[in-house]
């Protein structure tokens, strides 16, 4: 629900026109209602005093033996009822006795029983009147027989009584109305105050202060508590890897930067060009692990996204595929090194759900890692891709001088190196390989070997159907 304007309305004014207006709308059909029930009251009672003045006349006529009604008598009824009366009577027979003459006519059809009074509207001198007909017997010389007697009246004063009913009953469901909605307003403002409460504690909160919310809410409310808590935490979360990631990055950078500084300064400085060339050779090559150096962090930042993260960009990729086109564009540098580099198991397809460049990338620094630091020259590095249960499996077998078994989990982590050797690593190969084998829901560990270093890659394979994608 929105404003004109585009804006939000606010959960108040809502409640409170989801509430009213419903009130609103039962005050109007009650007004109907009470209309209609009014004017059928005073149809009625002015009916019952029609009736009573009927009566009254054909009475007045049998004692006057037919001579007008007392204008006093008439003035008497017409201050009861308030409407002008006009009246006449016919004896048996139909003969005309006393009365106006000009009476407003019977509708077509019109029955009227003996001694049953039947009322009716009509039209009189271009007013509208209400009319009652009745017939007596009377037992007298002059009028013996059924007399029948008309009287009539305007029917303002009942359309006034009609009005100030319906007036009166309008005043009071409107005051009802209005004390409803002012209550209504009242019981919402102190009914919607725990999410002011919960509004300011959320306000109070900032990216050092992101504990949870710990104030009694309604019942109502408590999951949207504890899905803003589990927000909080994983805020928290990924606010305490990033400061990580810097800290780390910072840590990592601040060599790599002060080496190629050192380095521009003396082949500024140097006099003889054989000198100033090898700076330059030096300083190219410091660049070159410095620019690895940053994408490898980056890599590892993409990898370490949070678990609401964990399937962006996510896909069925055929491990075997994948694995023979990285393996593929490692075949140079083996061959430099006289390396057999081969491959096990890529026949058979391995479909496994993941992000295919991540996965490209852990895949590449197995392969990078074992042919820098795992693999002699003149010796091989063997991949086998398999299937374990569920699981898809890729082992990456060199024949070096391995890892010792007190270090199989430390050199999973960031910025950990077995050698100090300035070899130009950073610590970082393995960390985004379980990093993104875990994010696809895997994992990546050492396995316990006789000769040289094995290590272990599983993934969750796709469900059967799944489409597979290949990466050409």
């Amino acid at each position: 629900m929105s404003a004109p304007d585009g804006r939000a309305v606010s959960l108040r004014t809502r409640l409170f026109v989801l509430i009213v207006v419903p009130q609103l709308v039962l005050a109007v059909l009650a007004s109907v209602v009470l209309h209609w029930m009014a004017r059928d009251m005073s149809r009625n009672l002015y009916d019952d005093t029609l009736k009573v003045v009927a009566h009254a006349v054909a009475r007045e006529v049998m004692v006057t033996k037919g001579d007008l009604i007392a204008e006093s008598l008439l003035t008497s009824l017409e201050g009861a009822i308030g409407d002008p009366l006009f009246y006449q009577v016919h004896a048996a027979g139909g003969r005309f006795v006393v009365g106006r003459t000009d009476a407003p006519p019977m509708p077509a059809g019109l029955e009227y029983p003996e001694a049953v009074p039947v009322f009716y509207s009509a039209t009189f001198n271009g007013q509208p009147v209400r009319a009652v007909v009745l017939r007596e017997y009377i037992v007298d010389p002059d009028l013996d027989g059924w007399t029948t007697v008309r009287v009539w009246q305007t029917v303002s004063r009942r359309e006034a009584l009609t009005l100030q009913m319906l007036g009166q009953a309008a005043a009071v469901l409107s005051l009802m109305v209005a004390l409803s909605a002012a209550l209504v307003w009242f019981g919402i403002n102190r009914g919607l105050s725990p999410l002011t409460d919960l509004r300011d504690a959320v306000a109070l909160r900032n990216s050092r202060e992101l504990r949870p919310i710990r104030r009694p809410v309604p019942r109502e409310v408590v999951p949207l508590v504890a899905t803003i808590n589990g927000l909080f935490q994983r805020l928290s979360d990924e606010l305490d890897r990033r400061r990580a990631f810097i800290s780390n990055a910072a840590h990592q950078l601040r060599n790599p930067v002060a080496a190629i500084q050192a380095q521009a300064d003396s082949a500024l400085n140097a006099h003889a060009p054989q000198d100033r060339q090898q700076r330059l050779t030096d300083l190219q090559e410091l660049a070159r692990r410095l620019s690895r150096l940053t994408q490898q962090l980056l890599r590892l930042d993409a990898a370490s996204d949070g678990p609401g993260d964990a399937r962006a960009g996510q896909g069925v990729v055929d491990l075997s595929h994948l694995v023979a086109d990285v393996a593929r564009r490692h075949v140079p540098a083996a061959l430099r090194r006289d390396l057999e580099l081969s491959l096990e198991g890529a026949d058979a397809p391995l479909p496994v759900r993941a992000n295919p460049v991540l996965l490209e990338e852990a895949v590449d620094n197995l392969i990078d890692n074992a042919l820098k630091y795992g693999t002699p020259e003149g010796s091989a590095l063997r991949l086998e891709l398999g299937r374990d249960g569920g699981m898809a499996t890729l082992r990456v077998r060199d024949q070096g001088c391995g890892i010792p078994p007190d270090l199989h989990q430390a050199v999973f982590d960031r910025f950990f190196r077995i050698s100090t050797a300035d070899d130009g690593g950073s610590g970082l190969g393995l960390p985004i390989v379980r990093t993104i084998a875990r994010r696809a829901g895997g994992d990546a560990r050492v396995e316990p070997s006789d000769r040289g270093c094995v290590i272990l890659l599983t993934l969750p394979l796709a469900e059967a159907g799944a489409e597979t994608g290949r990466k050409n």
